[in-house]
C-alpha cells in the first residue's frame, strides 16, 4: 500500500509545471486516499475487533486473529493428540485473550487466560500451551472429585514446582504429537526456567 501511494504522488506534475486549472483538473481527488483509509479501517477492525465462536463445547474470546490462532491449535490438539484435546474440552470452558496467560481453574467454567505473545509464537507452541494449562485444571478438578464435599483445593495440588513438572511433561508429549519444532519440545522437556515464581502481574507471557 505504500508503494502504490509514492507511486501516485511522484507521477503527478509538480504544481509549478502548470496553471492552476490544470493542476486542479490533474490533481488526485480525495475519493481515492479515502477509499484506501476505509479499507484500511476495516481491515483493522476485522483483526482487532473482539468477538466470540464456540468448538465443541469451548468458548473463544478475543480479535478475530486470535480466536483464529486458538482454533487451529484446538483443531491440530483435536486431530493429532486426541487424548489431550479430550482433557481440554473437560477441564477448559472459556479461552480468552488477555494481558498475561494464566488458569482460572476455579471459575465456573473453568477460564484459561491467553497471552497474545503466547498464542502467536507458534501454532505448535498455542496448542502445547492450552494442553499444559488444561492440565493445572485437570488436577484441580481431580481433588475435588476425589475429596467430595471439600471447600478449597490446596494451592500445591495444582499449583507449585511438582504440579508444574507434570504440567511440563504432559505438554511435551502433547508437542511431540502435533509435530512441533525441536526447540519447542527442548524447552518443554529440558527447562530449568522457574516461571511459575514470577509474579503474576509482572509476567509478559
Amino acid at each position: 500500500m505504500q508503494k502504490q501511494l509514492r507511486f501516485l504522488r511522484s507521477s503527478h506534475p509538480h504544481p509549478a509545471c502548470a496553471d492552476e486549472a490544470a493542476s486542479a483538473r490533474r490533481r488526485p481527488g480525495p475519493l481515492p486516499s479515502a477509499f484506501i483509509l476505509a479499507a484500511f479501517i476495516s481491515l483493522l477492525v476485522v483483526f482487532t475487533w473482539p468477538k466470540s465462536t464456540r468448538l465443541d463445547d469451548l468458548e473463544i474470546r478475543g480479535t478475530a486473529a486470535f480466536v483464529n490462532q486458538v482454533v487451529t491449535a484446538l483443531t491440530l490438539l483435536r486431530t493429532e493428540s486426541p487424548e489431550a484435546y479430550r482433557i481440554v474440552t473437560n477441564n477448559i470452558g472459556i479461552i480468552k485473550q488477555a494481558k498475561r496467560s494464566g488458569m482460572a481453574a476455579y471459575s465456573t467454567p473453568p477460564a484459561f487466560e491467553l497471552n497474545g505473545r503466547t498464542a502467536f509464537y507458534s501454532v505448535t507452541w498455542c496448542a502445547g500451551c492450552i494442553a499444559h494449562d488444561s492440565f493445572h485444571s485437570k488436577l484441580y478438578h481431580d481433588y475435588l472429585k476425589q475429596h467430595l464435599g471439600a471447600e478449597r483445593v490446596p494451592d500445591d495440588v495444582w499449583t507449585g514446582e511438582a504440579a508444574e513438572r507434570r504440567c511440563l511433561e504432559h505438554q511435551t508429549r502433547v508437542l511431540k504429537d502435533v509435530g512441533a519444532a525441536f526447540h519447542e519440545i527442548s524447552w518443554s522437556s529440558e527447562t530449568n526456567d522457574r516461571y511459575w515464581e514470577v509474579d503474576y502481574n509482572k509476567r509478559d507471557w
